[in-house]
């Protein structure tokens, strides 16, 4: 998946500050080019093919421009009607990043799945290749000692985790239906959340899918519509995804997660499948998650729960939750 361009036009002092804090918050699939001089404009517009212009009013015709590009004014004052494409340029520069991207999610076909780094929403998966027993509990626990600071969302894209006899939870509402419910009225998005969130005093999650081929058929546009109507309707600041199976899905949402935690055995076993992964993940397509991924193995066995004590009161201030906490704040990119 190539880069989306956004070229800043113009050469006065503010739209060359602009330009440079738009290239220190943009995400490393969005690349920030400029250019000063109108004169110069016909021949960069050929040579670069920008999807999206950013530029003060009557800087450039419309008749000038191909078609696929999306083209975005700057205004002086706040009152400005989203369907004319301008923003108000006097604010910070992420938000005016939150605002092209909204913009352009708007007028153009491009996905834009990962543009949730955009705006102050932290993700953080967990994968484990060829599966792993503690994948529930550890996600788990990783989401109860955040939900300890901070409003986190729980979001489990695994086939049988088993979270629902974890939570005790009877058949209703899951992650297939929140996805059914954004494609037929994301407008009320709140209303469709709402039908399918459970809580707990940490954290808030959905269920997974009942039929695990539900996983397969979640398409990019839908993670983008999604994680959008999050950062834009909620109040949550980070979001923990659970993916047990590296489908299409996962990989879109490992791909715009600030760490991707990857639970492998310390046994032969467990090596030979983090070496294939490691394999895997030296694809080009896959750089953007390969430089993500954090190793860990978690080193106590069922022993470090107390029979006949509350499971996730164990997972919250147990034992384990401090061999969670340690590992996860340990960790580095190898």
């Amino acid at each position: 998946m190539g880069k989306i361009k956004l070229a800043v036009i113009g050469a006065t002092n503010y739209l060359e500050r602009l330009t440079e804090c738009l290239q220190n918050n943009a995400p490393e699939y969005l690349e920030i080019l400029n250019c000063k001089g109108d004169q110069e404009l016909p021949e960069f517009l050929v040579q670069m093919q920008p999807d999206m212009i950013l530029c003060d009013e009557g800087t450039i015709q419309n008749e000038n421009l191909a078609e696929h590009i999306v083209q975005i004014h700057l205004a002086d004052h706040k009152d400005v009607g989203e369907e004319k494409k301008y923003i108000f340029r006097y604010q910070r520069g992420s938000e005016i990043l939150r605002q092209i991207f909204q913009i352009y999610e708007q007028n153009s076909k491009k996905s834009l799945v990962c543009r949730c780094k955009t705006v102050e929403m932290e993700m953080t998966a967990f994968y484990a290749p060829g599966g792993h027993d503690f994948l529930l509990p550890f996600s788990v626990c990783y989401a109860s000692l955040c939900g300890e600071k901070e409003k986190v969302l729980y979001l489990d894209l695994s086939e049988f985790s088993g979270m629902r006899m974890f939570f005790s939870q009877k058949d209703q509402g899951n992650f297939s239906d929140l996805i059914f419910g954004i494609r037929q009225k994301k407008e009320r998005f709140l209303i469709c959340l709402q039908g399918v969130l459970h809580h707990t005093e940490q954290f808030d999650y959905v269920l997974s899918p009942e039929n695990p081929e539900d996983l397969y058929e979640i398409q990019e546009e839908d993670l983008a519509c999604l994680i959008s109507l999050l950062q834009e309707q909620t109040e949550y600041k980070k979001i923990i995804w659970n993916c047990g199976t590296l489908n299409q899905a996962a990989v879109r949402v490992m791909e715009c997660c600030g760490k991707v935690f990857c639970l492998v055995r310390d046994n032969v076993y467990g090596k030979y499948r983090k070496q294939e992964f490691k394999k895997f993940l030296q694809k080009e397509s896959y750089l953007r998650l390969r430089k993500k991924v954090l190793y860990i193995s978690p080193q106590m066995g069922s022993g470090a729960f107390v029979q006949g004590t509350d499971m996730l009161t164990q997972l919250r201030s147990g034992e384990f939750a401090k061999h969670v906490k340690k590992i996860t704040e340990e960790t580095t990119n190898e």
